[in-house]
């Protein structure tokens, strides 16, 4: 798969950090820590200081991984800085493999997935503890053109295995030009459980949630995969309709926040269960007492305004 990596120094990086980088890329060569270092875009907190380094790493945390979980990690790590003077957070993407390995090899203090840690991560490292948060949903978007032709369409599962796995461009005779994540990513991996089938490496690709999004947004044919959070109420989009294969359907309209967080509390045909997911913070072993703050934190009934602010579920909302 074609990985993309994003360069954006929108702040200052710890040299400690940034020694990590240069060790784990040049030794390690693995993709997906490439991509996780490779992208400081996402920096929430302001210039880090590089005068102490040793104070700075005892007072930082990195949080790492799924573009699912970013947003929501983002808001967090801000209303944690505001009540915590002298620690910085730093939050970034990359995807959820990448979070699964960045905080196993000691890159991240945090890692970030918006799935499950797969059986074959674990074997490989056995010491990752998983920390749920929230919870969130994969929907169907399609862009506003299509609307007239699809809007009333519910789009079925060999629609979906036609479109990204068979080579088909097209959906109930109407041309589509299907997209998917071009990164390991948790979206995927919910959404290839969800069709029984790997993708075609050949269907385009674009990375991150938001750059699935803007790439639909910029397609008048574009349809594509993406997490609920990043599809409500995003413009020059909608939400598909979808029929899964137990004959459960639901139309576009049906598929809202009160569903998906209706279908976590009940699991009873609210939504299509196989397509929401858990969205979790990961360490390498018994979180540090700094680590443990920050999680316990973004579990707390207080961090609920944050999860809603970006369309997803706190963990006191569907646990």
């Amino acid at each position: 798969m074609n990985l993309k990596k994003i360069f954006n120094d929108e702040a200052g990086v710890s040299p400690i950090v940034a020694t990590l980088v240069l060790v784990v890329v040049a030794i390690a060569g693995a993709a997906a820590v490439g991509t996780i270092m490779g992208s400081f875009s996402s920096d929430v907190a302001d210039g880090a200081s590089v005068g102490d380094a040793t104070s700075a790493a005892s007072t930082e945390l990195l949080i790492a991984g799924s573009s699912t979980v970013q947003p929501v990690s983002e808001l967090l790590a801000e209303a944690y800085m505001e009540d915590h003077q002298g620690i910085k957070v730093t939050v970034q993407g990359g995807g959820s493999g990448a979070g699964v390995s960045s905080v196993a090899m000691g890159i991240s203090d945090i890692g970030a997935a918006s799935r499950a840690v797969k059986d074959k991560e674990l074997a490989k490292y056995p010491d990752i503890q998983t920390h749920q948060i929230g919870g969130s949903a994969v929907v169907i978007i399609a862009n506003n053109d299509l609307k007239g032709d699809l809007g009333t369409y519910n789009i079925t599962m060999t629609d979906l295995v036609d479109l990204y796995v068979n080579g088909s461009t097209t959906v109930n005779t109407v041309t589509v030009n299907p997209i998917q994540r071009a990164e390991a990513s948790g979206t995927e991996d919910t959404f290839v459980d969800f069709i029984g089938s790997d993708i075609d490496a050949a269907v385009e690709g674009a990375v991150g949630n938001a750059g699935v999004l803007a790439a639909v947004q910029d397609d008048l044919t574009g349809i594509a995969f993406v997490d609920y959070g990043f599809a409500d109420d995003a413009s020059d989009v909608f939400v598909m309709g979808i029929d899964d294969e137990d004959g459960h359907s639901f139309a576009s309209a049906d598929i809202t926040a009160d569903a998906i967080m209706d279908e976590f509390n009940a699991d009873n045909d609210y939504y299509i269960h196989d397509l929401t997911r858990p969205l979790n913070y990961l360490t390498n072993g018994e979180p540090t007492a700094m680590q443990q703050a920050f999680i316990t934190f973004a579990q707390s009934p207080g961090a609920t305004e944050h999860f809603t602010a970006v369309g997803y579920f706190a963990l006191n909302e569907i646990a």
